[in-house]
């Protein structure tokens, strides 16, 4: 279904899962809202949230637009895209101090890496397509990971020491999903 939040349009759409709390995700463009068993009141969800999910919405389509002046690199061969991401993470890790259990590089939906609590780091195979720089960020961020968990102030304090302006990176690689989100 469709909504009208103050001048945008959105698409939305309504889960019920076996939750405790409603919550609101925002998911390629479009408003989840995930509810408990037998919960119907959407309207005033939407509603106590409505300054969020509008500037949510707002900032990716802004994202869109700048996403049409970016263009991707698609000469990186996969051998040459893997050995790049274990000596980034090979030299970011002995900087910090830390150790890597395992690398894997695969095809992700949602996101450009990740670190399980074991030290397997995973890395989107489509950071390929992206400028160095930012394959490098991503993997300076999932090496983090393996010293604080989660993203809260302390994580990002230390992001910064490497990238103080870590939320331009941010912005850079939010960009650039919706170019490599539907490639295979």
């Amino acid at each position: 279904m469709k909504i009208k939040v103050q001048d945008i349009e959105v698409n939305c759409q309504i889960f019920h899962r076996k939750v405790k709390y409603s919550r609101l995700e925002i998911k390629n463009g479009a408003l989840n809202i995930i509810m408990p068993h037998g919960i119907y009141d959407y309207d005033r969800l939407i509603n106590k949230h409505e300054k969020w999910i509008y500037q949510k919405i707002s900032r990716i389509n802004r994202l869109k637009i700048e996403s049409e002046t970016r263009e991707l690199d698609y000469s990186r061969e996969n051998n040459l895209f893997r050995e790049m991401v274990l000596d980034y993470a090979d030299k970011i890790s002995q900087d910090m101090g830390l150790k890597i259990n395992k690398i894997t590089l695969r095809k992700m939906k949602t996101r450009w890496g990740s670190c399980s609590s074991l030290g397997n780091i995973s890395i989107n195979m489509r950071l390929k397509y992206l400028p160095e720089s930012l394959i490098k960020y991503v993997v300076h961020h999932e090496v983090c990971h393996l010293k604080i968990r989660k993203h809260n102030h302390h994580y990002w304090c230390l992001v910064s020491t490497e990238y103080p302006d870590y939320k331009k990176y941010e912005d850079e690689l939010s960009i650039y999903w919706f170019l490599v989100k539907d490639l295979d």
